[in-house]
């Protein structure tokens, strides 16, 4: 039996919730307010469709960021990264189309410009992360850099010792 790697990363810290749910708990708040009169509107018009759509519009974007995943598979073929809940964010990369690859420690904010799914403006290429700051950085034969956030740096450094031989 072949060895393999496998990791799902989640958003799972809870200033990512208080960040996602901030938009959710302010239309309610405005909506109460609005609502009981606390705070008067100009025509006296209440406008509960919008609020409602706002609210609709805020918390399935809610419930999309906890759906949201980070799974990565290493395996004989190769490294499978796909970010659940984004589409066109599935990857397959062989090991033949891998020039160089080991796990490093980076910079989310510096080196990416936060978490996600970030593209570099600094030459650092495409990058899949949700936390930390240890990664899977390759670079493929065609010179194009990724990198992907890992928690299991070192299970992921023993796969990459076990099928990359360049």
């Amino acid at each position: 039996m072949q060895p393999s790697f496998n990791e799902t990363q989640k958003f799972n810290k809870w200033w990512h919730y208080a960040i996602a749910g901030f938009p959710v708990i302010l239309i309610s708040v405005l909506f109460s307010l609005v609502w009981f009169d606390i705070i008067p509107t100009k025509n006296g018009e209440k406008l509960p469709w919008l609020f409602v759509a706002l609210l609709c519009l805020t918390l399935s974007m809610f419930i999309w960021f906890i759906i949201l995943k980070l799974k990565t598979t290493m395996g004989a073929t190769g490294i499978t990264v796909h970010f659940f809940g984004i589409p066109f964010c599935k990857k397959t990369i062989k090991w033949e189309d891998i020039k160089s690859i080991s796990v490093i420690d980076y910079d989310p904010l510096t080196d990416y410009g936060g978490w996600g799914v970030r593209y570099s403006l600094t030459g650092n290429g495409w990058c899949y992360n949700v936390a930390g700051k240890s990664g899977i950085k390759l670079i493929k034969t065609n010179d194009k850099p990724f990198l992907i956030g890992t928690q299991k740096k070192d299970e992921a450094e023993k796969i990459i010792n076990h099928y990359f031989k360049k």
